[in-house]
């Protein structure tokens, strides 16, 4: 693993820690080496050999990742990181890990590859930990259906989800909403 990577990585992995703290902020990630491969390049520093994944609605993805990461394959009720490209249907995640009262952090990662992300009114309200008072926040390209699917697998907290949102670009923009914010509408 060359020196450039390793530090790209921990800054990567540096935003990811602040955009769950700060749950509907927008952040900008590190330039990534292509654009095609960005999506692989976010989650290297999250993925490794023990953490099981699916892809929903990008075969190119998925074989991109499992090659890169050596992470493992493995069902969307068994996964610890599913993500859902934008030709997915999330309709799997009905059955997703949602940690227990024991391990409530034994809830599944998802992340969402959409098409934009930005600060402001007409967006989705978030509010609860993180966030001081509230805070608004846009998402392009999120099929509909899918913040209502998240208030359902996050409505008995601490059991729930985590949910990141990434534009996938080469200097890609990423947001965070964890299983303990609460989601409305503006």
């Amino acid at each position: 693993m060359d020196a450039e990577r390793t530090i790209r990585d921990h800054l990567t992995f540096r935003i990811i820690l602040a955009a769950m703290s700060h749950p509907g902020k927008v952040y900008r990630l590190p330039e990534f080496d292509k654009e095609e491969t960005a999506v692989v390049e976010l989650l290297r520093c999250l993925l490794d050999n023990e953490v099981g994944v699916t892809v929903v609605g990008d075969p190119a993805l998925e074989s991109d990742l499992f090659r890169h990461t050596e992470c493992r394959q493995v069902s969307c009720e068994e996964a610890d990181f599913i993500i859902i490209g934008s030709l997915g249907d999330s309709t799997a995640l009905t059955g997703c890990k949602v940690g227990s009262l024991e391990y409530p952090d034994g809830g599944a990662t998802i992340l969402y590859l959409v098409d934009g992300l930005s600060e402001g009114e007409g967006g989705i309200v978030l509010s609860g930990p993180g966030v001081d008072d509230k805070i608004s926040l846009r998402i392009s390209g999120l099929a509909a259906g899918e913040l209502s699917r998240l208030r359902e697998l996050n409505s008995e907290f601490p059991l729930g989800v985590d949910a990141m949102f990434f534009v996938r670009r080469r200097n890609g923009r990423i947001a965070c909403i964890p299983r303990s914010s609460r989601i409305g509408v503006n």
